[in-house]
């Protein structure tokens, strides 16, 4: 049993589980609660931060997992117990919750997935096929059927991720909870355009709030984040001048497996999150982002006012996201600490908290844009 893969399936399964019960309309995992309104407080000069209490729902376990891996690795063909117990301290440790009604389900589709490239009764060839098989079946539910170019997005997507099992894993995951949704269809097309900006654009990928994902090898033409420099949305034009740190500190990255990796994943969940939950493009004015940016500004007759309130609102955007993306990839950590097969393959770490991270930041921002389309609609 590959031990790494097995558990970064294992989290994968969790992430997924959970999106696909928000997706389906159950409760968002991340939860918002102002002491006033966050409508009220953004509009207050005094107020910098916003007074909320906000989060996962649920406690996170302290299991160890590290030692029932031990134990894993003890326990050789007669693992399948021990695996049950690995899996639900995993899924104790990671901060998404499912309402599942009785105990923890088993292995899910990624671990099953994963599980196919299992070669000891197997042929490697014939692992391999099956792999390919499985993930070619999953990734169908995107394409909507009577639309002529969704499968062949579908195809392009997987050409330009090629055969990287750590990236193929975080698709596969997010076809798997989106399944069957409205707006499926439109996802394939974003995570294509989206890969392609990334790493084809001088400006790399755009995020919904107009963050730059950038690849490496095109960092030294960011004249716009050198001058710090973004634009936040539509109307009359503002732009958010800051110093752009993180911008910055990417100058100086060098091209490492692990920066792809981590880049190419959040901008597969940026993009295929956007499309599906019609989030839009905050450059021109389109989708729920945008419709709350220019219901922002148009409560503000001056220009500096609406300078203001929507650099304050990018930024309280941006702090949500934050907030959960760190949470998430934290308890990846902590709940993978002491296992050795993490700590010898960096990328495998990676690709795990890489992947609950960028879905938690996306919880979050919805969380977040729900709560002020509420509250502009009473006002």
């Amino acid at each position: 049993m590959n031990i790494a893969n097995t558990l970064v399936a294992m989290i994968h399964d969790r992430v997924g589980d959970t999106l696909a019960s928000f997706l389906a309309g159950g409760d968002n995992p991340f939860f918002i609660k102002p002491s006033d309104t966050l409508l009220g407080q953004l509009e207050d000069l005094a107020v910098t931060t916003p007074r909320v209490s906000a989060g996962f729902i649920g406690d996170i376990a302290v299991t160890s997992v590290s030692g029932l891996v031990g134990r894993l690795r003890a326990a050789g063909a007669d693992a399948g117990k021990v695996l049950d117990q690995v899996r639900d301290a995993l899924r104790g440790q990671l901060p998404f919750r499912v309402k599942s009604g009785g105990a923890n389900p088993p292995g899910g589709a990624i671990e099953g997935l994963v599980g196919l490239l299992e070669t000891e009764a197997q042929d490697i060839r014939d692992a391999a096929t099956a792999f390919q098989q499985r993930i070619d079946t999953i990734l169908q539910g995107l394409a909507k059927p009577g639309q002529a170019d969704a499968g062949a997005s579908v195809a392009r997507v997987k050409q330009i991720l090629g055969s990287d099992i750590s990236t193929l894993i975080p698709l596969a995951t997010l076809a798997n909870s989106m399944r069957g949704l409205q707006n499926v269809a439109d996802v394939p097309h974003g995570i294509e355009q989206g890969l392609l900006a990334y790493f084809f654009s001088g400006d790399g990928y755009k995020t919904v709030d107009s963050e730059s994902v950038v690849a490496p090898v095109h960092l030294s033409d960011l004249e716009s984040i050198a001058a710090g420099l973004v634009s936040v949305g539509p109307g009359p034009d503002v732009r958010l001048n800051r110093a752009p740190l993180k911008q910055i500190k990417g100058l100086v990255t060098t091209a490492t497996a692990e920066q792809y990796l981590r880049d190419t994943i959040r901008v597969i969940v940026e993009s295929a999150y956007d499309a599906l939950r019609g989030f839009g493009d905050a450059a021109k004015g389109t989708g729920r982002y945008g419709t709350v940016v220019s219901k922002l500004k148009a409560r503000k007759p001056k220009p500096a006012d609406q300078e203001a309130v929507v650099s304050k609102f990018v930024t309280w955007f941006r702090g949500f996201s934050s907030m959960a993306e760190s949470g998430a990839m934290r308890a990846v950590e902590v709940g993978t600490q002491g296992v050795s097969e993490f700590q010898t393959n960096p990328l495998v770490a990676a690709a795990a908290g890489a992947f609950a991270g960028a879905v938690a930041r996306k919880i979050a921002q919805d969380a977040f844009l729900s709560l002020m389309t509420d509250e502009l609609a009473k006002v």
